[in-house]
């Protein structure tokens, strides 16, 4: 995975995070699809913040995460 490419997976998780908060606290969106929102988007925006962190300047890597 490149670098940008695990920064836009970021971007775009936290835009739908901030999205899904503002929807359900002015009442547009019901709160359990901006909770299913949250559930999904948090776990897949870290774990690519954390590939963003850890990726190389060069070609596409995946770091090793360990066990």
């Amino acid at each position: 995975m490149k670098k940008t490419t695990a920064l836009i997976i970021t971007i775009v998780c936290g835009a739908a995070m901030l999205l899904a908060s503002a929807g359900a606290a002015a009442g547009h969106v019901p709160p359990l699809l901006a909770a299913g929102v949250m559930i999904l988007a948090f776990p897949a925006g870290a774990m690519a913040l954390f590939l963003w962190w850890c990726a190389g300047e060069g070609e596409g890597d995946i770091p090793f995460l360990g066990y």
